[in-house]
Parts: C-alpha cells; structure tokens; sequence
C-alpha cells in the first residue's frame, strides 16, 4: 500500500470519530491530568513546538501555556476544525493548527524545540517512520515527550486490546510495553532523559527524550 493510500485511509478513520472523539477518550483519560502536569514541566519555556496527533486538543491548551509558538497537528481534517473552534472561543492566540502526517511534518530539518505525540504512536502503522521523522525535524538536543498507551504490558491488556480493536476505531498495531516503547525511540536516534509508567486500563509510558 502507498503512503498516499495509508494516510488517506488513517485519516479517514479519524475523521469519522472526531464528533464524538471527547466523549471516547474519557473512556482511557485516568492518568490526563498528570500528563498535562509533566508536558507543562517538560516544555515550559521552549520556542517552537509542534504537537502530533492533537486530536481535539486534550492536551494542547496545557502545552499553550508554557510554549512560545504551538503549532497543532493532526491528520484528521475534522479533529483540525473543532479543536481550531475551541482555540478561537478561549481566545489562545499563540496556537497554529494545521492538516499534518506524523510521518511527513512539513518543516525544514533540525528546526523544532520540541515535539509533542500523546497517545498516538500505538494506533499509527507505523510508528518507527514517525520517530525518525520526529528525528529529523527536531534541533540537536530537541526535546521529545511522547506519553502512549501500552497494550501489550500484561496478558489481560493484550486481550483487552484485542477486544477494543474488535469494536471500536482505536486499533492498537503495536502493542508496547514501556521497555520495547524506549527501545523503539532508542533505536531512532534519542537519549531517553525519563520514562514514567502511569496507571489506566492501558497503561501510560510517559517518556521524555532528546534528540542525539
């Protein structure tokens, strides 16, 4: 399948879900708060950030708190809209949106201060082409946070996750632990600073890393 065809497809999926995407992720948010506590104390007072995978903006009004330039992504056309709705009524004036690929971000390598995936590198097919993107785009010694679910920690979560992808969108292609999470971003060129595991029914690897 081409890439072309992939994101298409991707973005399709999600777009389907984006009028009742807030409601979804209640269903796996236990740890969100805490999340957004770390991303303000990891990414306070960088330059240019650029947010993969936004969604509806569960953590981009955190991340707009303590960044100069957000610019939010996603490959969801539909997800872009409401979230540009959301920025517009709270009046945040430091947040771009834009239509974007993980595996194709738009900017000029070694730009970036840092970048931001929540919850996305296990639904992508995939993931190793978005770290090596993410690579690529950041600065040398850009900073990397990229909390993801991890389906595959324990026997129960596994079959859970089998059983989610049966009946819902949210199909998990990778199912990580947090030792074969950091090893993948390992692996594409980081220095994993801090990984943290917090509690859901999938579990969260929170990981903060550089780029080498």
């Amino acid at each position: 399948m081409s890439q072309r065809k992939l994101n298409s497809s991707e973005a399709d999926t999600w777009d389907r879900l984006a009028n009742r995407y807030d409601q979804s992720v209640k269903l796996f948010d236990r740890s969100y708060s805490r999340v957004r506590e770390l991303l303000r104390r990891d990414l306070s007072g960088l330059g240019h950030v650029l947010e993969v995978a936004s969604g509806t903006g569960q953590f981009t009004f955190a991340l707009a708190e303590v960044v100069t330039q957000l610019t939010a992504t996603d490959i969801s056309k539909e997800m872009v809209e409401r979230l540009r709705v959301k920025l517009v009524e709270q009046q945040v004036d430091n947040v771009a949106t834009e239509v974007r690929s993980a595996y194709e971000l738009g900017v000029g390598d070694g730009l970036l201060d840092g970048i931001c995936c929540a919850n996305a590198l296990h639904v992508m097919e995939t993931p190793q082409r978005a770290l090596a993107e993410f690579h690529r785009a950041l600065k040398p010694e850009g900073r990397l946070v990229i909390p993801t679910f991890c389906h595959g920690i324990d026997r129960r979560r596994r079959l859970l996750s089998w059983f989610v992808g049966l009946v819902t969108p949210f199909v998990a292609h990778t199912r990580f632990t947090p030792a074969s999470l950091e090893e993948m971003v390992v692996g594409n060129g980081f220095r994993v600073v801090e990984i943290t595991t917090l509690p859901g029914k999938f579990p969260l690897a929170y990981i903060l890393a550089n780029r080498e």
